[in-house]
């Protein structure tokens, strides 16, 4: 079982979640923030570029898994798409992904375009880094 860690648990709780809402983390491995932010929204899609952190997430969330409040998808973020038929996001969020937090300028370009495609039209992508959180500006 994976603990949410108090800087974990302070970037959850400043997400603007709301119980009806479809939420994407990117890069989510080994599942703990996904784990919390289940108990308060409608969905989360969880994406990790690696199936190591895809194996970790399956195994930390089974039982959120198992009752269809999480999902988890092995992709990168500058190749995230939605499935045919998938509904937008409401919400985005990442901590500690290199595309999204200037490690990566390049795949980060590409993958913030990805994300905003694969966001609502009033969709928000939110990274560790700031107070806990900051907002990135997204393509539209």
């Amino acid at each position: 079982m994976t603990a949410l860690s108090p800087r974990l648990a302070a970037v959850v709780d400043a997400l603007p979640l709301a119980p009806g809402m479809r939420v994407l983390e990117i890069g989510g491995a080994p599942g703990a923030a996904a784990k919390e932010v289940a108990r308060r929204v409608r969905h989360i899609l969880v994406i990790d570029r690696s199936a190591k952190g895809v194996a970790q997430i399956e195994r930390n969330a089974a039982r959120e898994l198992a009752d269809g409040r999480l999902s988890v998808r092995q992709a990168a973020a500058e190749e995230f798409e939605l499935l045919p038929g998938e509904a937008p996001f409401d919400l985005a969020f990442a901590v500690r992904v290199g595309a999204l937090d200037g490690r990566h300028p390049r795949a980060g370009v590409a993958a913030l375009q990805r994300i905003a495609d694969a966001l609502a039209p009033e969709g928000r992508l939110f990274i560790d880094g700031g107070d806990p959180i900051r907002e990135l500006p997204l393509p539209r």
